[in-house]
C-alpha cells in the first residue's frame, strides 16, 4: 500500500487549531506512541527500509515501510501495516531474526484529525520542534486540504524522520533511541 502524505516544519499551531475548528474537523485525540526500530538502511538517508513495531497502549502494530526520498513525491513509501497482540513478544521475534544495527526505541505523541478526507497530525518528538504530517488517499487531497486549511510553514513532502531531525542539527539516523 502507498503512503500519501507530506511533512510541514515549523507551521502555525494557533492558526491551524482555529481553521479545523471552522472546518468541523473531527478530533480524533491525543496518544503517546513508543516505538522500536529495525533501521535496513542505516547508512543513507536517501533511502529508508525499516521494520516498525509501535503500540499507544491500546493497539500495536508492525509495520514494513520503504520510502525513497529520492523520488520528490508525496507517495514515495509503500508500507504493510498489521495488528499484533503483543508489543514486547513482537519486537523480541524481530530480534532473534535481526542481523543489522540495533534497534532504537523512541518515544512521540500525535494529536490528530480527520479533516477534508485527510488525516492530520501535530508530531511531538524530543529534540525538534513540533511539526505536521498531512495524509491521505491521494496526491491531490492532502494538497487541497493544505490550501483550504490555509496550512503554512515549510513543506519538505514524505521524507523519513531523519531528515526532519537534521534540518535541526541533530544526528538523524543516529539520534538512536528517544525518550521524553
Amino acid at each position: 500500500m502507498k503512503e500519501i502524505e507530506t511533512k510541514i516544519l515549523e507551521f502555525d499551531e494557533n492558526a491551524l487549531r482555529e481553521s479545523l475548528g471552522k472546518a468541523g474537523a473531527e478530533y480524533l485525540g491525543k496518544r503517546s506512541l513508543r516505538r522500536v526500530v529495525f533501521d535496513a538502511m542505516p547508512d543513507t538517508t536517501e533511502q529508508d527500509e525499516i521494520i516498525r513495531v509501535r503500540t499507544d497502549g491500546s493497539r500495536t502494530t508492525l509495520t514494513w515501510k520503504y520510502r525513497d526520498n529520492r523520488k520528490g513525491s508525496l507517495d514515495n513509501t509503500e508500507e504493510i501495516e498489521v495488528d499484533v497482540s503483543d508489543f514486547d513478544k513482537t519486537v523480541e521475534i524481530i530480534s532473534k531474526l535481526w542481523k543489522g544495527k540495533p534497534p532504537y526505541h523512541q518515544e512521540t505523541m500525535l494529536e490528530t484529525w480527520r479533516c477534508m478526507g485527510v488525516e492530520i497530525a501535530i508530531c511531538t518528538w524530543p529534540l525538534v520542534p513540533p511539526f505536521l504530517e498531512v495524509e491521505g488517499e491521494s496526491e491531490s487531497d492532502v494538497r487541497n486540504a493544505i490550501t483550504e486549511l490555509a496550512i503554512t510553514g515549510k513543506e519538505i513532502g514524505n521524507m523519513g524522520l531523519a531528515y526532519v531531525f537534521e534540518r535541526y542539527g541533530q544526528k538523524g539516523k543516529d539520534a538512536g533511541d528517544l525518550k521524553f
